[in-house]
């Protein structure tokens, strides 16, 4: 039987390898100079260097698209889309608060989007969204899990920090970076799983830990815009807690991408005072 331990010829790279490696580093290194340098913005109210090669133009027209798109879909599916009754007002007044506390918050984006809400009648469905631009929905099958309106704009401000923390963007040009790649002639699919990884993370394009660090950010942000509007940010805590149940084994689709519940409770009770603090000021100011 062949022996499973190492000796010192096996951590020798070969020829190959070394070849395959300096290729790589050519590669990596070729994108990063010709994408990273000049796409680099900072998300407003967190200050993180993002890779975006899309301006906030761009942006706002591809969301009004995805929006229109998104909505005949649904029509498709044979949902409505409300235009009264509680459940469409009632997101309607939790959101126009979120959206004006946004453009106070973030005046040089939030400014800039025509922020729009739409409710769908989907019972089935536990989710909400925001496109870039600010074009947003809510499912009905939310509102019976944000149990108060603070809950539900925890949610809504969730949705609309991604718009102004321009995560959709953000994301396109990381698949274009990614096609930079494949143009050099770097087929990924054939590398084997550790060389994937490591361009993967060089271009910051680990598809599920690099959601899970915008879902974070959204949580951030769309903390203190729900507290900004006037709503108690302490109402986090039992909003997640609720998402978890609803979904039993099987989280919602809202969860599917983010931080374990644990995780997310423990990064907004670290985010709290902060929350707190904005909360005490909004009410203050009468709201």
């Amino acid at each position: 039987m062949r022996s499973v331990g190492l000796v010192a010829r096996d951590l020798i790279p070969t020829y190959p390898d070394i070849m395959c490696m300096h290729r790589l580093v050519v590669i990596v290194a070729a994108a990063a100079i010709m994408l990273l340098q000049p796409a680099c913005t900072e998300v407003s109210g967190t200050g993180r260097s993002q890779f975006n090669i899309l301006s906030v133009d761009d942006e706002l027209d591809l969301g009004q698209q995805a929006y229109v798109e998104e909505l005949d879909a649904a029509k498709q599916a044979g949902h409505t889309m409300l235009t009264n009754g509680a459940e469409h007002d009632r997101v309607m007044k939790v959101s126009q608060r979120i959206f004006d506390a946004a453009n106070r918050m973030h005046p040089e984006i939030a400014q800039r989007f025509n922020w729009e809400m739409t409710v769908i009648d989907d019972p089935e469905t536990v989710n909400a969204w925001a496109l870039p631009g600010g074009k947003s929905a809510v499912f009905t099958g939310l509102l019976p899990v944000t149990k108060t309106d603070a809950q539900l704009a925890v949610v809504i401000g969730h949705e609309a920090a991604h718009a102004i923390a321009r995560h959709g963007g953000e994301r396109m040009s990381q698949e274009a970076a990614l096609n930079v790649l494949m143009s050099a002639g770097f087929e990924l699919s054939e590398a084997d799983a550790g060389t994937q990884e490591v361009v993967m993370n060089a271009l910051g394009l680990g598809t599920l830990a690099f959601s899970r660090s915008q879902e974070s950010e959204a949580d951030h942000l769309g903390l203190l815009i729900a507290a900004d509007a006037g709503f108690d940010p302490r109402e986090a805590i039992p909003l997640w807690q609720n998402m978890a149940a609803a979904g039993g084994e099987s989280p919602p689709e809202f969860l599917s991408t983010h931080p374990s519940e644990s995780t997310r409770i423990q990064r907004l009770n670290d985010l709290m005072p902060e929350a707190m603090a904005v909360w005490q000021a909004a009410k203050a100011a009468g709201r």
